[in-house]
């Protein structure tokens, strides 16, 4: 049988990789890397065989031609594309078909790609959190950026359908959500993140009240600036949303929220401990 072995999350903001040393507090650039490093510090001691990584495309892959909920990639291998950084990563294509037709046996129209270039939702976060490559990858994309998005509960929902896969097959994976925090790209408000509603879901999670975020509205969560936490919420439907996570570091950068956590999949979920 197998085993989700470690649960991950952690923003992907492209300064991160590629600092405008004139705009970045070079000092927050180091405590959310330092963050994001303690998350590779959880995978490699997970004993994972296999990481799921579940991003976004900011409308470099998939713009007016197509459009679909959820993608997951099925090729033999997959290249990555932002600014000077090419890298390349071997795919778990056995476990991404299982993904693929598990998730249409259970009532997800999932598309499937060969051609995805990934972007910075899934160069950044792999570049600190697994630099040495050393896993197969199993890719998910999930639209947050063009209507319609997928819903708050739908994102749940298909995390539930990957960790009932997961569990039906030999790997022992781990997942990790790469999205978030507050930040409103392209607009005026780009330089006011709501960092206050981004502390109080941190709390949340920290008590096991996942639910709370799996109940907004998209209106709320395109209003919090945080229309990329969907990434968290298949995550969290993987390994039930009802257990307590640990925040690595929350850095409130002038215009985005920089979140790192992680769940401790040996706890006992809120509802259990109370």
């Amino acid at each position: 049988m197998g085993e989700i072995v470690a649960a991950l999350a952690t923003t992907h903001a492209p300064q991160l990789l590629i600092r405008p040393k004139e705009t970045e507090d070079a000092d927050e650039v180091a405590r959310t890397h330092a963050a994001m490093r303690r998350l590779g510090e959880r995978l490699d001691a997970s004993g994972a065989d296999t990481l799921l990584i579940v991003g976004l495309d900011h409308l470099e892959n998939y713009l007016d031609h197509v459009v679909a909920p959820f993608i997951v990639y099925t090729g033999d291998e997959i290249e990555g594309e932002f600014g000077p950084y090419r890298p390349r990563f071997r795919v778990d294509r056995p476990l991404a078909e299982r993904m693929l037709f598990g998730t249409l046996d259970r009532g997800f129209d999932i598309a499937w790609s060969q051609k995805t270039v990934l972007d910075h939702s899934f160069v950044v976060p792999l570049h600190f959190v697994h630099p040495g490559k050393r896993l197969p990858i199993v890719p998910i994309v999930v639209n947050a950026y063009l209507a319609p998005q997928p819903s708050p509960r739908r994102c749940h929902d298909l995390g539930r359908a990957v960790g009932e896969i997961v569990r039906a097959s030999n790997r022992r994976v781990a997942l990790l959500a790469s999205g978030g925090m507050s930040h409103y790209p392209g607009t005026p408000r780009y330089p006011n993140p709501d960092f206050e509603f981004d502390r109080r879901l941190l709390a949340s999670l920290e008590r096991g009240e996942g639910r709370r975020l799996i109940d907004m509205t998209p209106g709320q969560l395109d209003e919090a600036g945080n229309i990329e936490l969907r990434t968290w919420m298949v995550v969290m439907g993987a390994i039930g949303a009802d257990r307590p996570a640990t925040v690595v570091n929350y850095e409130p950068c002038w215009h985005h929220g920089h979140g790192v956590l992680y769940w401790d999949l040996a706890a006992a979920p809120a509802e259990a401990a109370s």
